[in-house]
């Protein structure tokens, strides 16, 4: 079943009411692909609620839940480690329909842009059952809280680095690290998001064997990531 609501509060009441058994649908990269969690579920359609564009206002960006990470790659106003990280995900095809919110909410342990937008000190704007919500980027992957992403805000200025690390440009990230002034994260495959104001996140977290490699080699990799920083 697809529903089709017509305001964010209407569409977040239904999120509510069946949590286990709903999913939105934004980009549909992950919810209509073959053996997705969402597999068997009613989609939540939330085209039209949330903005697709950039708009600069007041020295920041504000990211439209709905803007493309093909959007985000090519928009000049974006500063340039975002619009790399929107980079990770090598399809076109797939960075023209997947979306920032998407990308961001599903809270992936490989997604293309949670490192760079935390270590931006992005923040959320989401509404959830109990209301409207601000927060940043690496409190909101923390949450457990289920929320609708309206849009994401950055200082339009702000400076920073990304890398990712991987076995092909196609396959999913090994690891994906970000520093932006004194704020480093590192997205690690299987691992707890890490996000701090020093750059040994590697201490505090704990490494898995998966298809994207070896325990040893992520643990060497967050160990040694931020040394690299150019």
């Amino acid at each position: 079943m697809i529903y089709k609501p017509t305001t964010i509060q209407e569409a977040v009441a239904l999120r509510a009411a069946n949590p286990d058994t709903s999913v939105y649908l934004a980009g549909g990269t992950d919810d209509l692909r073959l053996g997705s969690d969402a597999e068997g579920k009613s989609l939540i359609d939330i085209h039209g609620l949330c903005s697709d564009s950039i708009e600069e206002k007041d020295g920041k960006l504000y990211i439209g839940a709905l803007c493309t990470l093909q959007t985000l790659k090519e928009c000049d106003k974006v500063p340039a480690f975002l619009r790399e990280a929107a980079g990770f995900c090598s399809s076109f095809i797939k960075r023209n329909s997947a979306t920032v919110g998407g990308n961001l909410a599903l809270k992936r342990s490989d997604s293309y842009l949670a490192a760079a937008f935390a270590a931006a000190n992005a923040l959320v704007l989401a509404t959830s059952p109990d209301g409207d919500v601000e927060a940043p980027v690496s409190k909101y992957l923390r949450c457990e809280k289920a929320c609708l992403i309206r849009a994401i805000v950055i200082n339009k200025d702000v400076t920073g680095w990304v890398k990712r690390f991987g076995k092909t440009s196609s396959s999913h990230a090994t690891l994906i690290a970000a520093v932006s002034g004194n704020t480093y994260a590192l997205s690690v495959s299987g691992s707890e998001f890490a996000c701090g104001d020093t750059p040994d996140l590697a201490a505090g977290m704990t490494f898995c064997d998966d298809i994207t490699g070896s325990a040893a080699y992520k643990k060497y990799l967050a160990e040694t990531v931020f040394t690299l920083r150019r």
